[in-house]
């Protein structure tokens, strides 16, 4: 992935973060069918909603800033920072997932993983 490529990416993973962690703040994961569907009741809480939907935003604009600056420096510690915090966020995320049976959130987590770490390693392992 090139540059401009990669500035246009982590800039829509940004945005679509902000706003899904607006929706998840409000309606909370319940409101969703595949997760209404898989997830045991009693699990989430609204204040819980309003805690992790606001978390997401601000990673969300936390990758948005720094991501696109990672990538237009061609600054690869700061990639590297990005990658390490992304995938211990998402590893212990799945781990807590497993052990309340939240099964679908962990392949949630996985394709987060595989989303947000392909592009960075790719940049990363890149020569420019």
């Amino acid at each position: 992935m090139n540059k401009k490529n990669s500035v246009l990416w982590i800039s829509f993973v940004g945005i679509v973060g902000v706003f899904f962690g607006i929706f998840y703040s409000l309606f909370g994961l319940e409101s969703l069918p595949v997760y209404s569907r898989f997830v045991p009741d009693n699990v989430y809480t609204a204040w819980s909603n309003g805690l992790y939907g606001s978390t997401f935003i601000g990673f969300s604009v936390l990758l948005f800033f720094v991501g696109r600056h990672a990538f237009q420096t061609n600054n690869k510690v700061l990639m590297k920072s990005l990658l390490y915090g992304i995938m211990s966020w998402l590893f212990v995320e799945a781990s807590f997932s497993f052990y309340y049976g939240i099964y679908i959130n962990v392949l949630v987590d996985i394709a987060l993983m595989l989303f947000l770490g392909v592009p960075l390693v790719s940049r990363i392992r890149s020569k420019k």
